[in-house]
């Protein structure tokens, strides 16, 4: 049975972090869901485990433990480490999102330090094993990696990075998703609405309703341009029997006008001829009627901010871009990745940030970095160069002389 994890979470986004973070520390890691079963992992289960689990009643076993570790990061919200009883240690994360607990990441075992007689005294001492069981723990304890306190705690922190970012990104695909499914609900009520009135396939095409969509763009009325839109959709969905093909050249037509529209309106033609070209290109490569609709409707909201941005300092695009950037400063991200990101030209994107925060595109991701790196500096004690990469800077003279500019003091002087 498929677990209730993927309905939130890609697979294979799961299994990517899974085995870059394996790759990276040799660490066996573990996806378990709510219940504490375990769905994925990367890496091998120690002969150590393998051997101990024989040994142990089942009340006592790896899987009760790992539930119990992470229930209890869960109650503090953040990766933590847990000893388990057989005296190894485990690095355990929560996947809570919308204040809903999914699952959890387990990575371990390993040791803090090298193997010896204690070890396996300790669980002789809790369980009645015969001597061959011990002897072969004794042996395969060997084996487990030894990770210092200092690296166990970045290892903790890497963890805690990759699953938060997962969760970002979830939470993205959770809202497009919600929003697809809010359309399609106001596509089903046009399509309704239709065939009470009687419009059947074949019906010739409303070129006025098309004209009036292109008339709300232009005139930047978005809410009566959606509602529009989606009645519009519903036409279509009735009376070209929902035929995807078909009403995927519907759909490209609106593009090229309302490209067309923005272009006499005054807006850069090399950026809106880009953005149609984007548009019109996912349309073509999607299979999925719905997103390509909400995608469509998305992109009618950005058409409309570039007739209006100069007059308009809260628009939806530097809005969805200063979003962006507030969850992906950490990362080396370029206007180029932006742009990407937004669907749209990445000079009009420099422009469009100028215009309407008053700072260019870099001066605005350090300044994000910097708040964020003031913030760590007065509630922790970390490294300042390990604040300096946590908050995107991977140099850190280039970190002092940002810092120093933007509040006339150096990072140790801030501290």
């Amino acid at each position: 049975m498929t677990s209730y994890l993927f309905n939130y979470f890609p697979k294979k986004n799961l299994n990517e972090m899974l085995e870059a973070f394996h790759a990276c520390t040799n660490l066996f890691v573990q996806l378990l869901d709510e219940d504490g079963k375990i769905v994925m992992s990367a890496g091998q289960v120690s002969s150590f485990c393998k051997q101990f689990a024989r040994n142990i009643p089942p009340e006592e076993s790896c899987a009760q433990e790992h539930l119990i570790g992470a229930q209890r990061a869960v109650s503090i919200g953040e990766a933590c480490f847990f000893c388990c009883h057989a005296g190894l240690y485990h690095i355990v994360f929560p996947i809570i999102s919308r204040e809903k607990m999914f699952g959890s990441v387990i990575a371990g075992p390993f040791l803090m330090d090298e193997a010896d007689a204690d070890l396996i005294i300790d669980i002789a001492g809790k369980y009645k094993l015969d001597t061959k069981s011990l002897l072969l723990l004794s042996d395969f304890s060997h084996q487990i990696q030894v990770v210092s306190p200092t690296k166990a705690t970045y290892i903790s922190r890497l963890l805690n990075y990759l699953t938060n970012s997962l969760i970002a990104g979830s939470r993205e695909l959770q809202e497009f998703n919600h929003g697809k499914l809010l359309q399609q609900s106001r596509i089903n009520e046009s399509i309704q609405m239709y065939k009470h009135s009687g419009v059947k396939t074949g019906e010739p095409y409303p070129i006025d309703k098309e004209n009036l969509l292109i008339a709300k763009v232009i005139s930047g009325d978005i809410a009566d341009a959606r509602s529009i839109f989606n009645d519009l959709l519903g036409y279509l969905f009735l009376s070209e029997n929902h035929d995807v093909n078909r009403i995927k050249v519907r759909i490209m037509e609106l593009c090229t006008l309302l490209s067309r529209a923005a272009i006499n309106r005054g807006s850069d033609i090399d950026m809106i001829l880009a953005m149609n070209n984007k548009l019109i290109q996912s349309i073509m490569e999607s299979k999925d009627i719905y997103g390509i609709c909400y995608t469509f409707q998305d992109n009618m909201e950005i058409f409309t901010d570039s007739l209006f941005y100069a007059s308009d300092k809260s628009n939806k695009t530097i809005k969805s871009a200063t979003r962006y950037i507030a969850a992906h400063f950490a990362e080396n991200i370029t206007l180029s990745d932006l742009a990407d990101h937004l669907h749209i030209n990445a000079s009009y994107l420099s422009t469009l940030f100028k215009q309407v925060t008053g700072h260019a595109f870099k001066e605005h991701l350090n300044i994000t970095r910097v708040e964020e790196a003031k913030r760590l500096l007065a509630d922790t004690d970390y490294p300042i160069m390990e604040i300096a990469v946590s908050c995107g800077f991977n140099d850190q003279s280039y970190f002092t002389k940002v810092f120093k500019h933007q509040t006339g003091l150096t990072p140790k002087q801030f501290r």
